[in-house]
C-alpha cells in the first residue's frame, strides 16, 4: 500500500481519479455520489473528464448497472468508462457491504475499469458494518481509496491509499 497525505477530501478524490484516468476516459458513479454533487464541479473541471452518473435511488450502484457499459468500450464517439467510483458511506447514509463491493469490483475489473472508493465517511461505514478496512477495500477489489478524516473531526487530514503499484507510480508523478 502506498499512502499520500493531502489537504482536503476534494483534493484526495481529484488526485486519486487523476492517477487512474487515461485520455478520453470518464468516471462512472452514482447520480448522488459525493464527487458528483458535493465538490462544486472540481472533479470535472480539474480532471477534464466526464462523470457518467447512473441512477441510484438509495445512493448505491448495483452490479447489473455496470453490464450495459460494455457497449461504450471502444466506441469512438463516447467517453470511455475508465474508473468506477463508489462513495462509502453514500450521501444518503447507506453503505456498501463488502460482498456488494466485491461484486461491483469483479464486473468493473472485467470491463478494464479501475475502482476508486470515495471514503469521506469510510470510518463511519466501518463502524456501522463491523468489518475491517481490508475487507472493505483491497480484499474486495478496491484499487484506490480517498480516505477522509475531516468528517470525523480532523483538520486537513485526508489521505490517498493506493493498492496497485501502477497507480502509485502515476500518483507519484502528479
Amino acid at each position: 500500500v502506498t499512502t499520500r497525505l493531502v489537504w482536503s477530501g476534494t483534493g484526495a478524490n481529484v488526485l486519486a481519479l487523476a492517477s487512474a484516468l487515461r485520455p478520453a476516459e470518464c468516471v462512472v458513479c452514482a447520480e448522488g455520489a459525493h464527487i458528483a454533487v458535493d465538490e462544486t464541479g472540481a472533479p470535472e473541471r480539474i480532471l477534464g473528464a466526464k462523470l457518467l452518473t447512473l441512477p441510484a435511488p438509495d445512493g448505491k450502484l448495483r452490479p447489473e448497472q455496470l453490464e450495459p457499459l460494455r457497449h461504450l468500450i471502444g466506441a469512438e464517439h463516447h467517453a470511455q468508462p475508465g474508473v468506477l467510483s463508489l462513495t462509502q458511506s453514500t450521501e444518503l447514509g447507506t453503505r456498501y457491504l463488502p460482498e456488494e463491493i466485491a461484486a461491483l469490483c469483479r464486473i468493473a475489473h472485467g470491463h478494464g475499469l479501475t475502482v476508486h472508493m470515495d471514503g469521506a465517511r469510510f470510518a463511519n461505514a466501518l463502524s456501522a458494518l463491523g468489518c475491517s478496512p481490508a475487507e472493505m477495500t483491497w480484499r474486495a477489489g478496491i484499487d484506490i481509496l480517498s480516505f477522509g478524516a475531516s468528517k470525523n473531526g480532523a483538520l486537513a487530514a485526508e489521505a490517498i491509499l493506493v493498492f496497485r503499484q501502477d497507480l502509485a507510480d502515476t500518483l507519484r508523478k502528479l
